[in-house]
């Protein structure tokens, strides 16, 4: 979907068949292939010329948000 196909809708939009919101996105939970708890999106990072996700920032570790640890996780799109 195009960029002019989602201008006009309404600002509280957070996903459309095509794009996701990055606030719905952060904080997302992530399993290993066992099915594990591993850690949780933090942040992803956009490519500012073509628009695309280049990498999500995966944060793992740590105890009440102390002391955890990210891993890029590329290719994210």
């Amino acid at each position: 979907m195009a960029y002019d196909d989602i201008r006009n809708r309404d600002p509280d939009v957070k996903e459309t068949h095509d794009l996701i919101a990055s606030d719905k996105v952060e904080g997302t939970k992530v399993y290993d292939p066992s099915g594990e708890h591993i850690g949780s999106i933090e942040r992803i990072l956009v490519e500012k010329r073509s628009g695309k996700v280049s990498y999500a920032v995966l944060s793992f570790g740590g105890f009440l948000g102390m002391g955890h640890d990210h891993y890029p996780l590329p290719g994210a799109s």
